[in-house]
């Protein structure tokens, strides 16, 4: 079919998770995301690991995950948490083990997204509505640096069907994939 997998990268709340599924259907390709599966092999949810483990021992679960993953037969589509790309060697890992897909989404977009789902993203959750925009802008900046080494870049402000199969063909002309 194509070699390795599609991994989607991005920053919290740039619908890596939704839009990588609707990816992966419009490819007819499995579908994985890291935090799920992370959750179901520790046997606990994202911030649980975050109060038990801190971010380091999240990052180093999440990195095992990805391997693990990323040793599935055939190609699949993969979320990966916004920051998993910037941790260990992941982001080369993933650069050498398939095609890295970015999903760009302006911080004007993220901030109203995630300020409705502050609780449920550890890095967050302690931040005031008020200092939430400059986090964001601070925090993407930094991370940007490792998203920005991705194969595609998309625009991702707004993922419809017409720009997921446009991402398809993108993935396919790299040579990753084919129908």
């Amino acid at each position: 079919m194509g070699k390795g997998s599609i991994y989607i990268v991005g920053y919290m709340g740039a619908g890596k998770s939704s839009g990588g599924r609707r990816l992966a259907r419009t490819m007819n390709v499995p579908f994985v995301d890291t935090d799920e599966a992370l959750t179901v092999s520790s046997g606990m949810e994202v911030s649980e690991i975050f109060s038990a483990h801190g971010e380091d021992g999240f990052r180093k679960m999440e990195h095992q995950v990805l391997r693990e993953l990323s040793a599935l037969d055939g190609t699949h589509v993969v979320a990966t948490g916004g920051g998993t790309p910037c941790f260990e060697d992941n982001m080369a890992y993933m650069l050498s083990h398939g095609t890295v897909v970015y999903f760009k989404v302006a911080p004007s977009a993220l901030i109203p997204r995630l300020m409705a789902k502050r609780k449920n993203r550890p890095l967050i959750e302690q931040v005031s509505e008020a200092d939430l925009p400059g986090f964001i802008q601070q925090h993407m900046a930094e991370r940007e640096v490792h998203y920005k080494q991705a194969h595609i870049t998309v625009d991702a402000d707004a993922l419809d069907g017409a720009r997921l199969d446009l991402v398809s063909q993108m993935i396919a002309q790299h040579g990753a994939f084919s129908p």
